[in-house]
């Protein structure tokens, strides 16, 4: 987007955004396929006994409240992209900041939520002790709570339950964009009513400034907020994917209770990524007979093709499906790599 002012790119983002969302709205009907998969669930985990079906029954409500929660912060993000647009096209430079500090704070509860998910998915690995998968879990539900019902007590009483605190969101968003705690202290300072705010609104004089300069007098300040919501919006489009994906892996937790044989002893064991076949071909792709699930193979199979250095930021494609299993194609840096995985 080089060749675009920050105003036009922004704008250009913001649209991309909205339109995805539309469309995806369109095709997607969230409250039908949850249904479908909570009766699917349900009655898998009613043919198994406990141990198991108790612990499948939490990591369930685990994996459909996570869902859940992350459609809420998304509609949320969608009602602010909506607002920055707006907030572009009416020149309106306070809803620009407010909204896009209010953008940073609900990605940052994506980064969060999702950390808590794959934290709990690491406590569990090769976990055999009941009593400390049930404590586990039920920590795992206890941020679930955090993140959703969170709120200040002093608007909803005492017995309200503590909200995410931003500076924690953000820590571990950190990790992924090492200045977003700048960013936001200098998002903040254009929202409270400080001096910056007050920039947005003056030339900056007290009793002698001029009151709504036209915005050139503050294009380099406006352009560094379209230029911070501009690299929120790609973040959106190119990054946040692995944490929205977090409670598939919480499915693929479940989908090991109904597999033969599954004991609570094994049900988290970690199993070695030695894979059988070369991966030079179709024929000779690399399989994983250990994998308990589809999801699991995949992890094996990146597992594995790091483990012996393949660089794996290339295309992968579907070569195909046959008899049960979906072959997968890596373009490494080391020519192809063919995969064999279990059809879900």
């Amino acid at each position: 987007m080089e060749d675009y002012t920050a105003t036009e790119a922004l704008e250009l983002l913001l649209k991309d955004f909205c339109e995805r969302k539309k469309w995806y709205s369109a095709i997607c009907d969230y409250d039908d396929s949850m249904t479908q998969m909570r009766r699917k669930y349900r009655q898998q985990i009613e043919n198994i006994t406990d141990p198991l079906k108790s612990i499948a029954e939490d990591l369930f409500e685990i994996a459909d409240q996570t869902f859940f929660l992350f459609q809420v912060i998304e509609w949320k993000i969608d009602y602010l992209a909506e607002g920055l647009l707006h907030s572009i096209q009416s020149k309106n430079p306070l809803s620009l900041a407010i909204n896009t500090r209010s953008l940073v704070e609900h990605i940052a509860t994506i980064a969060w939520v999702g950390s808590k998910v794959n934290q709990l998915e690491e406590s569990l690995r090769g976990q055999q002790s009941e009593t400390i998968i049930n404590k586990e879990l039920e920590r795992g539900k206890n941020f679930l709570n955090q993140a959703y019902y969170g709120g200040n007590p002093k608007v909803a009483g005492e017995k309200k339950i503590k909200p995410i605190h931003v500076n924690d969101s953000l820590k571990v968003l950190s990790k992924e964009i090492t200045n977003i705690e700048e960013i936001y202290d200098f998002l903040c300072e254009y929202v409270h009513p400080n001096y910056g705010s007050n920039l947005l609104v003056s030339t900056g004089n007290l009793a002698s400034g001029k009151l709504n300069p036209p915005e050139e007098f503050h294009r380099e300040t406006l352009d560094k907020l379209r230029r911070i919501c501009s690299y929120c919006m790609l973040y959106l489009r190119d990054e946040v994917t692995g944490h929205l994906s977090s409670p598939i892996r919480i499915q693929a937790l479940i989908d090991r209770c109904f597999t033969r044989g599954v004991k609570l002893q094994n049900v988290f064991a970690i199993k070695e990524a030695k894979p059988i076949g070369d991966g030079k071909s179709k024929a000779t792709a690399y399989y994983f007979p250990k994998a308990r699930t589809p999801q699991e193979a995949i992890q094996l199979t990146y597992q594995y093709l790091q483990s012996e250095g393949y660089d794996l930021s290339g295309l992968k494609e579907i070569d195909g499906v046959e008899d049960g299993y979906i072959y997968d194609v890596h373009h490494t840096d080391k020519g192809k790599i063919w995969v064999k995985i279990p059809q879900p």
